[in-house]
């Protein structure tokens, strides 16, 4: 296998998602300012420098700034030798201006992304419409301050070929000619990193070096003359220097690609494994649910995984269910959390109501949201609320379940319009008017600012509500083992 295959590939399997995301980021923009767009644009360009860094092991180094105007608009003669350095033009200047072909803003959608960035468009149909438009770009570009990009060459050039081969064109120094602008060249070593129309990519340090100015005023064949002469003769120094930088240094490991890929396959498989047993053990639950308290779904919807590769999320649709007990049902329900131990769990239910045989009316609840942490048989509730017309309930804390007969309590809860709901209570059957009056003159005491906040908390067997014992859980029994008569 070639060096850096691994690498190359999942960047590049990696950039062509982000480039996707971009792209579709970049769609609302197209109907707000131009900076709106811009953001994006550079948010791309920044996270696509990290995969570069990260993954590929290929970061940059620029020389030269001191030649670089401190304010205005400036004419940049780059060499182009890859793509690497077009994705670095909005981290080596100010909102550069780039001059490329017409054509290219009739691709659908992404012509308009470059119309949005404001480029120069050459109109290529005669050599004389096609001065003329860069021309008229470039003085636009300098009343805007904005420095000038070309690339003398007209086109990418590999690091083998030479200015004969591919001559450079009249077109900077007409530029040049027209804004009085001075000509900064850049030389650099891109393509010994990032060749031409390949899949690898090496590691290493790419050099952008800023050559001195080429000041107006001189013929266009001195110009060329003198920047072709500067350009070449820096790019092959530098492109010399990174051949003796790759020759010298140890091929660099492929463990920590190799470790992404494995770390990838193995989260891959472990997703769809979870995936597998929270529905089994959905469906079990529900079985034996049954079974156990004698009861009957009288609806029931089948439970479904998505997500993938995202957070898991386990989805139920409505159900209703039917024991000696009384009913309960909700409209849907859902539990959302990365596969990992320890993530953190998001519960969302909608439209439950449950009714206890011996009650008069069932009480409904709008809406369940809650975050819970399981850690083992403790779980740390984040955050939590349940809606019930205009009153809810918020609750945190943590509940320890490490002894199923006497849980840990530790809880905060914040009630409001409590009083409504209280009273609704009473009148359904569910709690007697005595314990509602005495609940709700409680928790009055506890309200400031419209909200009751008290703690629910366990001591030995005693649960309190605030300083009030509400609950004791029974002593514990214990097991009789019985042994068989000898």
């Amino acid at each position: 296998m070639p060096p850096y295959v691994i690498r190359s590939t999942i960047y590049n399997l990696c950039f062509y998602g982000l480039t996707a995301i971009a792209c579709v980021l970049c769609l609302p923009t197209l109907f707000l300012p131009r900076k709106a767009f811009m953001t994006v644009v550079h948010g791309f360009v920044f996270c696509n420098h990290l995969l570069e860094k990260y993954i590929l092991g290929l970061d940059f180094e620029v020389r030269g700034r001191e030649y670089l105007p401190s304010s205005g608009s400036y004419i940049v003669a780059s060499k182009h030798q890859s793509a690497y350095e077009t994705t670095k033009l909005h981290i080596l200047f100010d909102d550069p201006a780039i001059i490329l072909k017409k054509e290219l803003l009739k691709i659908p959608l992404w012509g308009q992304y470059l119309a949005k960035s404001d480029v120069i468009a050459i109109d290529r149909s005669t050599p004389k419409s096609a001065i003329e438009s860069i021309q008229d770009g470039a003085r636009r570009m300098q009343a805007q301050g904005r420095p000038v990009i070309i690339f003398p060459q007209g086109t990418r050039v590999s690091v083998t070929t030479t200015a004969q081969d591919r001559p450079y064109k009249i077109g900077v120094a007409r530029l040049q000619e027209a804004t009085n602008l001075p000509i900064i060249p850049l030389a650099m070593n891109t393509g010994v990193f990032w060749p031409r129309n390949s899949w690898i990519k090496k590691p290493g340090r790419v050099v952008f070096e800023f050559l001195p100015p080429i000041e107006p005023g001189k013929p266009p064949a001195e110009i060329l003359s003198k920047l072709e002469k500067d350009l070449e003769g820096r790019s092959i120094t530098l492109m010399n220097e990174a051949q003796i930088q790759q020759a010298g240094s140890k091929r660099k490991s492929w463990l920590m690609p190799a470790i992404l890929l494995v770390l990838a396959f193995g989260y891959i498989a472990n997703w769809l494994i979870v995936a597998r047993y929270v529905e089994a053990g959905v469906n079990n639950a529900l079985t034996n649910f049954q079974r156990e308290t004698a009861s009957r779904f009288i609806k029931q919807s089948p439970p479904t995984i998505s997500g993938f590769p995202g957070k898991m999320k386990l989805s139920l649709g409505p159900h209703s269910v039917l024991s000696p007990a009384g009913t309960g049902e909700f409209e849907s329900f859902s539990a959302e959390s990365w596969p990992l131990p320890y993530m953190p769990l998001t519960i969302e239910a909608k439209k439950i109501s449950v009714k206890a045989r011996f009650w008069k009316e069932g009480q409904d609840f709008d809406s369940l949201h809650a975050v819970i942490r399981p850690r083992g048989k403790i779980y740390d509730i984040t955050e939590s609320e349940a809606v019930s017309g205009d009153f809810k309930i918020r609750v945190a804390g943590r509940i320890d379940m490490q002894d199923d007969l006497n849980p840990g309590i530790n809880l905060t809860l914040e009630l409001e319009n409590y009083q409504p709901f209280i009273a609704g209570l009473a009148e359904k059957g569910i709690i007697r008017p005595q314990a509602a009056m005495i609940a709700g003159a409680g928790l009055k005491a506890f309200e400031r600012g419209g909200i009751a906040r008290v703690s629910l908390t366990k001591s030995d067997r005693a649960v309190y509500l605030g300083p009030i014992k509400i609950f004791e859980f029974p002593p514990e029994r214990r097991r009789l083992h019985t042994q068989p008569h000898e």
